[in-house]
């Protein structure tokens, strides 16, 4: 298995089309067959400050390529390996680990160029939200001022009344999105420390979900293994769960750095909480689920897919809602301020 360091990252990242700014404040992504989202993401995006776009395109067999390299913000990377290959990892400390490609670039191709600078990076179904009037200049600027190391935010999912919400046209952009997937749960979910770590309290919508509609993890019990039952059952039970917080902006340099997917190696500001709309619950539910499957390049071998393919077809069957007694309709972010999912 091939070894890589941080500072290997241009050896799986190459860029296929455009020059990478590195004064521009920028936004890292990884994508892979994204048109139903990404002119709303990147419009999104534009709205709220991002001046560059520097994206890793993994492979994409629809015009996801062509359309990023339409847009004059937005630096194109290939390379030769997808995201759910492995690879061995060695970290700045000398700690080396088994990883996939996708998690080793979002640790390591941002400090090809922006050393010193805080990026951003967001998934194709995640919205960044803001109080009224901020843009991520003034997250930006805060930041700098308090000299923190990354911004936490919670991650909450968006998604519609019922299981027949599902079957609208998918909307074209953020304001789309919000009106036909306005529900949310009003809940914190993660909890700011002075000097450490954040916190993760509550529980994400996909476990509310998975447990209403007796969604259960699969774990088989024979012979020996029931002895390590209890480990297995545990990890079979993280598989259902989705993320309730990311660190998703990071200053890139020398002492800081993204860890894995959602957390970065110094703590974040224990005074900002920003909020993530994490749009899974869309029009694009069957056909994400069914693409997971297919490449297997999530974690675990995507097996969380698993069990959305069977909540789907369970709330269809059922005539489902997505709706429990804490559920709320999403107005504004006054509401998620309030509800302690962001704060500024």
């Amino acid at each position: 298995m091939d070894t890589f360091r941080i500072e290997d990252a241009a050896g799986l990242a190459q860029v296929v089309h455009g020059t990478v700014d590195p004064a521009a404040r920028s936004m890292f992504a990884i994508v892979k067959d994204e048109m139903a989202l990404l002119p709303a993401f990147v419009a999104h995006y534009r709205a709220l400050g991002i001046e560059q776009f520097v994206v890793f395109d993994d492979a994409s067999t629809d015009d996801t390529r062509a359309f990023l390299a339409q847009q004059p913000d937005c630096v194109v990377l290939a390379g030769p390996r997808g995201f759910g290959e492995q690879i061995r990892y060695v970290d700045p400390e000398g700690a080396a680990r088994v990883e996939r490609v996708g998690t080793y670039l979002k640790i390591a191709v941002p400090h090809l160029w922006f050393d010193g600078a805080y990026v951003a990076y967001f998934d194709a179904d995640e919205f960044l939200i803001l109080p009224d009037g901020m843009t991520l200049a003034d997250v930006w600027a805060r930041l700098e001022a308090e000299g923190a190391a990354a911004a936490v935010a919670s991650v909450v999912e968006f998604f519609p009344e019922t299981v027949a919400g599902l079957k609208a046209p998918m909307p074209h952009d953020f304001a789309g999105l919000i009106a036909a997937y306005p529900w949310f749960q009003p809940e914190r979910l993660v909890e700011t420390v002075a000097g450490a770590q954040p916190t993760l309290v509550g529980e994400s919508k996909t476990a509310r979900l998975f447990r209403a509609f007796d969604i259960r993890p699969e774990v088989r019990r024979t012979g020996w293994q029931r002895l390590w039952m209890p480990r297995k059952a545990r990890e079979a039970q993280s598989f259902m769960r989705s993320p309730r917080h990311k660190t998703p902006i990071v200053r890139r340099d020398a002492h800081t750095r993204l860890t894995g997917s959602h957390a970065a190696n110094l703590p974040p500001s224990s005074d900002i909480l920003l909020t993530i709309a994490h749009f899974v619950f869309t029009a694009q539910f069957a056909d994400k689920i069914a693409r997971a499957q297919a490449w297997g390049a999530h974690a675990n071998g995507a097996s969380k897919y698993r069990y959305y393919a069977r909540l789907l077809e369970r709330m269809e069957a059922e005539g489902g809602s997505f709706l429990d007694a804490a559920s709320v309709r999403y107005e504004g972010p006054d509401q998620l301020i309030d509800a302690g999912l962001m704060r500024w």
